[in-house]
């Protein structure tokens, strides 16, 4: 190891002699120091170098800022000084000692903060139950770990990720022919400055969209958990940002904290999903039918409609071929209402040969009209099934604008009641509650 600066100083504190590191960090020859107040080459308040030795100080002790000609810095002092015989003082210092001292404080001080960040993140994140929850709080935490002007999570499938969480301050400006290449992160990309975007990503013209968008700097990091990406978040910044070397450590922390957590609830979806569809056709049960119904939107119609759908002649199938036959009715009739049926409308097994259905609809016409086609396609030959045991359908249905203020319970119940006027009607016919066709 290099030696410390030292000097040997008399009763004023003028330097006697001195060491050749001394000399290197003074820029001066041994002989141009002797004579010199060290609070000259030190560069401090004499008083306070007086005071600091008057007593001796062998653990140390810190001197104010202090300008010196080493490589033209700046920098406090910590002396350690032993007073010896004959009125002298061995005065030994480092000074970058001090500056060093202050950083690490600081980058101590740093990291214990990110720390306890990770610690309260693992233990937030592990309580969340749905994935926009966790966006959410990934989004916030994200957000106070880098101090940034905003903070978007997006999760999803490859090659489909949504926007789940946070404020995505470059979406409006992004180019629309790059929009599919929006988080593919093989890993934490960092940049600093607009002019650097296009160093990252050159052809997209990202600094013009940066420029657009107030964001000078941003930290792009994707969430992969066993290699699979599930998503990323992103930080951006209104001023260019310099990013030490903690950030992407950081970034990875709490991607690999979400990434635990969201393939968890993922897996506790399917496993509650699984649970609630039926064996027989795959479709959803009656207790996902309520629940996915609860959740439903308005989206693009005034009215939702519940159908209630029973085979005619179901009962002679199980009796005549046997129940593996009525279960191979009951997966073709699944298949026929999904294919008559869009994408936004729910269908489930209610029980038996009876089925539900939750269209968004504009009138009751429309209702009418998906509820015919749903017979039509019942009607169709079975293959297996001889002409005689054919199956046909009743329809009821029930018809609401306000969702949130029905029961699921006594919408059923209406297009029960509804199926039955059906059925007494002679069936494979489709009856709206409360009026007559």
């Amino acid at each position: 190891m290099q030696p410390f600066p030292r000097a040997l100083v008399d009763r004023s504190h003028t330097i006697v002699d001195a060491n050749m590191a001394l000399e290197v960090w003074a820029s001066r020859q041994s002989d141009k120091l002797v004579g010199t107040p060290l609070a000259n080459v030190l560069g401090v308040d004499p008083d306070e170098l007086a005071a600091a030795l008057a007593t001796g100080n062998p653990g140390g002790i810190r001197l104010a800022s202090s300008a010196h000609g080493y490589q033209e810095t700046r920098s406090s002092v910590v002396i350690r000084a032993v007073r010896i015989s004959g009125g002298h003082t061995i005065v030994a210092f480092d000074p970058e000692l001090a500056a060093v001292g202050e950083r690490t404080v600081a980058l101590g001080r740093r990291e214990s903060d990110r720390l306890q960040l990770l610690l309260a993140a693992s233990v937030a994140f592990a309580k969340t139950r749905t994935e926009e929850e966790l966006g959410e709080l990934l989004s916030e935490t994200a957000r106070r770990a880098f101090n940034a002007t905003a903070c978007s999570v997006h999760t999803g499938e490859p090659g489909n990720y949504e926007l789940v969480a946070g404020e995505a301050l470059l979406e409006a400006e992004w180019p629309e022919d790059a929009r599919d290449e929006s988080v593919q992160l093989g890993s934490v990309v960092t940049i600093q400055s607009p002019a650097e975007a296009d160093v990252v990503a050159p052809g997209l013209g990202l600094s013009g969209v940066f420029e657009r968008s107030g964001v000078s700097a941003i930290i792009g990091v994707p969430i992969i958990e066993d290699d699979i990406l599930y998503g990323a978040f992103a930080c951006y910044f209104d001023q260019p940002r310099a990013f030490d070397d903690q950030a992407v450590p950081l970034a990875e922390a709490l991607a690999q904290l979400a990434g635990q957590v969201l393939v968890r609830l993922r897996l506790e979806a399917r496993l509650r999903r699984a649970a609630m569809l039926d064996e027989v056709t795959g479709l959803p049960n009656r207790r996902l039918f309520d629940e996915n119904l609860q959740q439903t939107e308005r989206a693009h119609a005034d009215q939702v409609a519940v159908l209630f759908v029973d085979l005619d002649g179901f009962k002679a199938i199980n009796d005549t071929l046997g129940h593996a036959a009525g279960d191979t009715v009951l997966k073709e009739v699944a298949e026929r209402l999904s294919r008559v049926f869009r994408q936004e409308d729910m269908i489930a097994r209610y029980g038996g040969d009876e089925f539900i259905a939750a269209l968004h609809v504009a009138d009751t016409t429309d209702a009418l009209e998906l509820a015919d086609r749903a017979r039509v396609a019942i009607a169709e030959d079975f293959a297996g099934i001889p002409p005689e045991l054919s199956i046909t359908a009743s329809v009821g249905i029930a018809i609401t604008d306000d969702v949130a203020g029905q029961s699921i319970d006594h919408l059923i119940r209406l297009a029960d009641q509804a199926m039955y006027a059906a059925k007494r009607g002679g069936g494979d016919q489709a009856v709206v509650y409360g009026a007559e066709r």
